[in-house]
């Protein structure tokens, strides 16, 4: 449908009209309208879906926002009862991000029965009832973006008939993306019967009038082989006429076929680049696409902190394999301390959505928790409610949990440093040791406690308690509350380090603050005692078999 430009001819004329003199208005192809100041706002400012304009007008991002400013003040200035100049002015203050100023030349508009007035006042109250009134008042005035606004309340709600009436008045009244709908309608079966023709004929009369949806619905059928033969390399084609018009659905259904080399060769940056693009636009399934990118370094440098974020993006926009996504990363603490409870929540949420991956990764889950309850240590972080004291381990028990657990998930580094804690329990200290090294070598932060108490004790290993108190410091310095308590019984005791009493109550109120109570007592202790005293440690707690 052609539309009518114009050009607006400003600079001298605003040096040298009174006030309230309309702008001169060219339009194209010849002839002065300088005469209807309210035409010329039209020209600039009017939507192609307004009843009587035939098509006549510019879709948002066709606005020329300095000219049509000005035109259209410049109407409202010179008839300012008109009730068209009003709304569309409105328009354009929405558009240059003006939204307040327009809401009471909206009401005028309203008030005046203006269709367009009517649809974008809907977007800006918070009256539940306010909006849909005003929905209806645009749509039964023939307003095509209302009646498919409406259509898509009634879709949602189940009432397919009466979305699909209205889809099609707004489908012959120019909105393209009603079109659309319309096919997508008949592809899934939804308040009709299942039609591919109809729906393949209704994608194509989109996609010739230049909606990408169109292309995009093309592209799902060649790709799922519905109504069409399977043919990636074809879905492919359309996919890319739509994210050519940067369309966030196609951009993620084509990012993933250069993912698995369907119909086209793999290129992880071509896929990269399409999803960035997607999720600039705030699209949920591009967020968690592109999380998995970050997690495993496709088309990107690996980044478990950006890929979290992209996950809990997704998981806001009711992603649901996007739980899947944060469920693994808790469970092996990428980009977020490791958290089982946590990862078992996402799984569960993720398995009642229909996610077969999280469903397959609930009993994993399940399998370190019991794990960790009988072996693990209740200050690690994201163990609130689980762990225990290493004098509380049952070493049978444990040890049966955790070799489960790594029969599970063979190799995870947390699930193998609590079974050293178990084996160290039972004195099986040359089975603990290369478990402890691996822990300490992904900066596990327990296997560097159970180790240092090893060194201490000189158990299994030769006897070095200054190298014991690195290992402490090093954990200690990243917020690990028993670090922080054996480190502070190290100061107190003078083992691998001179005695410092003054460091050993500052360890000691870290370790509180961390959520070790049992170093409440030991400051209390401390505090009783002059710094150049003798220090009682009868009693004092242990935690590991260094001591």
């Amino acid at each position: 449908m052609a539309r009518q430009f114009t050009m607006l001819v400003l600079a001298a004329l605003l040096a040298t009209t009174p006030v309230l003199a309309a702008p001169q208005v060219i339009t194209l192809g010849g002839g002065d309208v300088s005469d209807d100041p309210v035409a010329a706002c039209g020209d600039l400012a009017a939507s192609p879906f307004e009843p009587g304009r035939d098509g006549r007008g510019l879709l948002d991002d066709a606005v020329f926002l300095d000219g049509a400013l000005a035109a259209c003040e410049a109407a409202r200035s010179a008839v300012p009862d008109s009730a068209d100049a009003a709304t569309w002015l409105a328009r354009v203050y929405i558009l240059i991000g003006r939204a307040d100023d327009a809401v009471p030349l909206l009401e005028q508009g309203v008030a005046a029965g203006n269709a367009l007035a009517a649809f974008l006042l809907s977007d800006r109250t918070s009256d539940e009832d306010r909006t849909a009134e005003l929905l209806s008042q645009a749509a039964d005035a023939g307003f095509a973006p209302a009646e498919s606004k409406v259509a898509a309340r009634l879709e949602a709600d189940g009432a397919y008939v009466h979305a699909i009436e209205l889809y099609r008045s707004a489908s012959e009244h120019g909105d393209t993306s009603a079109t659309y709908k319309l096919g997508y309608l008949n592809h899934y079966g939804l308040g009709l019967e299942i039609d591919y023709k109809a729906a393949g004929d209704f994608y194509q009369r989109a996609a010739d009038a230049g909606e990408p949806l169109g292309n995009y619905g093309l592209g799902q059928m060649y790709e799922y082989a519905q109504g069409q033969e399977q043919n990636y390399a074809k879905a492919a084609e359309y996919y890319q006429l739509a994210a050519d018009k940067r369309e966030m659905m196609s951009e993620t259904a084509l990012a993933y076929l250069y993912e698995q080399a369907l119909g086209v060769e793999r290129d992880y940056d071509k896929s990269f680049a399409l999803l960035t693009d997607a999720s600039g636009q705030g699209y949920g399934y591009a967020y968690a696409a592109l999380s998995l990118h970050y997690l495993y370094g496709e088309g990107t440098a690996v980044d478990p902190n950006k890929a979290y974020d992209l996950a809990w993006l997704a998981q806001q926009k009711s992603v649901n394999y996007a739980e899947g996504i944060l469920g693994y990363m808790f469970s092996e603490g990428l980009g977020t301390p490791r958290d089982l409870s946590n990862a078992l929540f996402h799984f569960q949420a993720g398995s009642a959505g229909g996610d077969q991956y999280s469903t397959d990764e609930i009993p994993i889950i399940q399998a370190e928790i019991a794990c960790l309850d009988v072996a693990g240590s209740q200050y690690e972080p994201g163990n609130i409610g689980h762990g225990v004291e290493f004098a509380a381990i049952d070493p049978d028990t444990a040890i049966a949990a955790c070799e489960n657990a790594l029969q599970f998930n063979p190799g995870n580094v947390g699930d193998g440093v609590w079974l050293a804690r178990a084996y160290a329990k039972a004195e099986r200290y040359a089975d603990a040791l290369p478990l402890l090294e691996a822990g300490m070598a992904a900066g596990n932060v327990l296997a560097n406690v159970v180790y240092g108490d090893l060194l201490v004790g000189g158990l299994g290993v030769d006897v070095d308690p200054a190298r014991a108190v690195e290992l402490y410091q090093a954990a200690a310095d990243k917020d690990f509350g028993l670090a922080q308590y054996v480190l502070a019984m190290a100061y107190a005791s003078g083992v691998g380090v001179e005695a410092d009493p003054a460091k050993a109550l500052e360890w000691f109120k870290r370790a509180l603050s961390s959520g070790v109570n049992d170093a409440e007592q030991q400051i209390a202790l401390l505090s009783s005692v002059a710094v150049d005293g003798d220090i009682d440690l009868t009693g004092f707690g242990r935690e590991g078999p260094g001591y």
